[in-house]
């Protein structure tokens, strides 16, 4: 009886999918050597009954799923998913952190194109001249 409840409450938490399900698969398989089998289907609402928020899309597509997945398909599953999970969050951390540094970068740009003012001439038409004086001068 112990065993079936921490089957029942065990939480995903913050280790790695593949140590959480290695957890439940010890449970499950503790619980039939006492000759209390655990269908896959009561396997798989376990499993996903202790999942956290960042697996509610996965778990919501397994649920639905008319033909149950034995622990093997689920175990794949799972494990790919947080293997997307996780190159998504690299992914994004990537974006913010690249565009934190752009817009620093942009902003030391715009600081040394104004200090650069000064420096050199425009010439009538337009054209920057790099040297001191007006282009119409050196010609």
């Amino acid at each position: 009886m112990q065993l079936k409840e921490e089957l029942t409450l065990i939480q995903h938490g913050n280790r790695p999918i593949s140590e959480y399900l290695h957890t439940v698969k010890s449970l499950a398989d503790e619980i039939a050597l006492i000759n209390h089998p655990i269908s896959d289907n009561d396997l798989t609402l376990y499993i996903l009954h202790g999942l956290g928020l960042e697996f509610h899309e996965i778990a919501a597509l397994i649920r639905a799923r008319e033909k149950s997945l034995v622990f093997e398909e689920l175990h794949d599953m799972l494990v790919g998913h947080e293997s997307y999970l996780r190159r998504m969050e690299a992914a994004a951390n990537f974006t913010s952190h690249y565009f934190a540094n752009k817009d620093t970068a942009f902003s030391v740009s715009q600081q040394n194109r104004g200090s650069n003012r000064g420096n050199g001439s425009f010439h009538q038409s337009g054209q920057h001249c790099p040297f001191n004086g007006s282009f119409r001068d050196r010609q």
